[in-house]
This record gives structure tokens, C-alpha cells and sequence, in this order.
């Protein structure tokens, strides 16, 4: 009897202590975004859903973090809409190059907004070196 009220209190005490895998630096990461996918549906709105409201919620509150700041977007984005090529670009082709950039496993620390911002950056033309930069900028984030 003993050994199993050990083995419950061990499991509720790693249970609680357990750092969720889902988020870094409490932000939703590539865990979640795989987490999305369901492969008994053909189509899920999921992830659309998901980018498509933290893009509003950026847009209508502008919620910054001065602490990255600097790992943000916003001057690509504005790229992007100079250039013209925002028409270009649907929601469908962002959550294609997020998948593409959580196929890699090393980057599923990485949280959804720095992955969105990744790969904006990439659609904006910025040079492979400056990319690499930038994803070790966030996994140096990452890490603290």
C-alpha cells in the first residue's frame, strides 16, 4: 500500500513541476503549432484561426514587448506592403512556411510569433545570413 501512495505522490509531484513543452518564456511555441494538427480531418481551420487571431490581436491592441522589440517584424511587414507584395501573400503561404519552419525540430522552442516573424522576414527578402542571425537571436531569447 505504501509503495503505491509513493508512486501517486511522485507522479502529482513531477506532474506540477513539470515545465509545459507547449510554451518558452510563456508564449505558445512549435509544440502547440504540431499540436494543432489533426490528421483524421483533411482540412483544419486550426492554425488559420489560431495566426489569424494573434495577427488581430497585435493589429488591434499593438501590444508590445520592449524586451523584444528588436526580434519583432513590424519594418518587414511595412516591406512588404511598400513593395506591393502583400496582395501577394495569403494566410494559406504563412502557415505553409510556419510548418515549414517547425519541420525542423530544433526550432519548436521557438515561439509562433517569432516563427511568423521569421518567415515574413524571409517572404521580405532578407539575406540567409541575416536569417540565421535573427533565429539564433531568438534562440539566445529562448534560452535565458
Amino acid at each position: 500500500m505504501s509503495n503505491y501512495l509513493i508512486c501517486i505522490i511522485l507522479l502529482i509531484t513531477s506532474t506540477l513541476f513539470a515545465q509545459p513543452e507547449r510554451y518558452t518564456k510563456g508564449a505558445e511555441n512549435g509544440y502547440t503549432w504540431l499540436s494543432m494538427e489533426n490528421p483524421g480531418v483533411i482540412y483544419s481551420d486550426a492554425k488559420y484561426n489560431y495566426l489569424s487571431g494573434m495577427l488581430e490581436r497585435y493589429r488591434t491592441v499593438d501590444e508590445r514587448f520592449p524586451e523584444v522589440e528588436h526580434l519583432g517584424c513590424k519594418s518587414d511587414v511595412n516591406k512588404l506592403l511598400e513593395d506591393g507584395k502583400s496582395d501577394e501573400l495569403s494566410l494559406e503561404d504563412i502557415v505553409d512556411a510556419i510548418d515549414k519552419f517547425y519541420s525542423k525540430s530544433e526550432n519548436l522552442v521557438i515561439p509562433i510569433v517569432f516563427a511568423y516573424c521569421y518567415c515574413i522576414k524571409k517572404i521580405a527578402g532578407i539575406s540567409s545570413e541575416k536569417l540565421k542571425e535573427y533565429r539564433e537571436e531568438i534562440l539566445e531569447f529562448c534560452g535565458e
